[in-house]
């Protein structure tokens, strides 16, 4: 199936974990260049003092569960590049917790299947954005879309779990599990009681908005500062988030916080008791750019305090009972969504 300009590349992976990454590397490599690149700007820090700290979540991650550092090691061998920058690719949230920058708009119909989000980040990222579906020796699998050298980012699995995320910016240390790595920790689990003892183990020690969602229609919904970690309920008709928090008064610098204000409050009223509850419509709500200023699916557009423009990557819509995803690359609300099933499998990567 080739790539054309309006899709991201697919690979299919297998095996051990380590194997998987060195398919992962292999076949991303220059992607994999051309990130660190990205990210070793916006660390705005020499190497000296980026590398110790990668080496502490080395640590971490091994201890949490050896086989993601394996996949990353894997990952690192594949694209000929030092094991620490990989690890550093993957704490890329930790490391820039302080960061002021909008990252996402997620909605999940409460009771239903549906769930789904738009990714907004830098421009740069669109032309690297992967697809990845693993399966593991075990026959478990799952397809997430992820910045090249990242374990996971949204995704689903085929027992019918999905992970969704919003950064959350905080001042508190941010020295726990990394998020994306928590994000591919989950994508493994296959059912709720997983799920659950995933999180317990995890820890606090992350800035995030984390949303689990199964095909049964079931929801968490966590919001991470640094050494607290709050659960919100699910929402009457939709459960909804963008990039401040619900559950405290955290300081939030005040043009992330009417950006992201002004998208929740859309996105709610777009979402509220009475409206439509179906693939269609999350497709619909995603796309609607109805504010001049803060659209849900946003125009790139310089931002204060962040490097380049940014805007919506991309914006995903899954159906959990299918094991589907549909994804459309970005801003454009006339570009095509293109689906994507856990089920299948290919031999070569999709370019």
């Amino acid at each position: 199936m080739p790539v054309g300009k309006n899709r991201f590349p697919l690979l299919d992976v297998w095996g051990g974990p380590k194997e998987r990454g060195r398919q992962i590397g292999a076949a991303f490599g220059e992607r994999i260049a051309q990130t660190l690149s990205i990210y070793k700007a916006y660390f705005a820090r020499p190497d000296e003092a980026i590398l110790p700290v990668a080496a502490h979540f080395r640590g971490v991650i091994d201890s949490f569960n050896p086989q993601y550092s394996a996949e990353i090691e894997g990952v690192a061998e594949g694209a000929e590049v030092d094991p620490l920058w990989i690890y550093a690719l993957n704490a890329r949230s930790e490391l820039l917790a302080a960061l002021s920058a909008s990252e996402c708009t997620v909605v999940h119909y409460s009771g239903t299947p549906f769930v789904g989000q738009n990714w907004d980040w830098s421009e740069k990222l669109e032309d690297l954005v992967v697809l990845i579906r693993s399966e593991d020796e075990r026959g478990r699998r799952f397809l997430t879309m992820t910045e090249p050298g990242i374990l996971a980012k949204v995704g689903l699995n085929d027992a019918g779990f999905c992970v969704c995320l919003n950064f959350l910016p905080t001042p508190k240390q941010t020295n726990g599990l990394p998020s994306h790595v928590l994000l591919r920790a989950l994508l493994d689990a296959g059912s709720w009681a997983e799920v659950e003892e995933t999180i317990e183990r995890a820890g606090t020690g992350r800035s995030l908005n984390l949303l689990v969602a199964s095909a049964d229609g079931r929801s968490i919904n966590i919001e991470y500062e640094g050494d607290a970690a709050r659960r919100i309920e699910a929402g009457g008709s939709a459960t909804t988030h963008t990039n401040h928090y619900l559950t405290c008064d955290a300081p939030v610098d005040a043009e992330l916080l009417e950006n992201s204000t002004a998208r929740l409050d859309r996105i709610r009223a777009l979402t509220a008791s009475g409206t439509p509850r179906d693939l269609a419509r999350l497709k619909s709500v995603l796309s609607d750019q109805e504010h001049p200023e803060h659209a849900i699916l946003a125009p790139y557009k310089d931002s204060d305090g962040f490097l380049g423009r940014k805007g919506t990557v991309c914006t995903i819509a899954m159906d959990l009972s299918q094991r589907l995803m549909h994804i459309r690359r970005g801003n454009d609300p006339d570009n095509p969504f293109h689906q994507f099933p856990v089920m299948e499998k290919e031999t070569a990567l999709s370019m």
